[in-house]
């Protein structure tokens, strides 16, 4: 569950709008680590809940 990983798929998501379209899509929190996985990003779904709080 590494912070490095899960800020790597932020960055990634925020460069490329069909990944962005397909994260705003997703219907839970596994289903956005599910995606970050197939990209080579392993995190939580706690990382992503708490790294997506204002």
């Amino acid at each position: 569950m590494s912070k490095a990983q899960l800020t790597a798929f932020m960055v990634k998501v925020d460069a490329d709008t069909a990944l962005r379209a397909r994260v705003d899509a997703a219907d839970s929190v596994d289903a956005v680590v599910a995606i970050a996985l197939e990209q080579g990003h392993a995190f939580s779904p706690a990382s992503w809940s708490r790294a997506q709080r204002p």
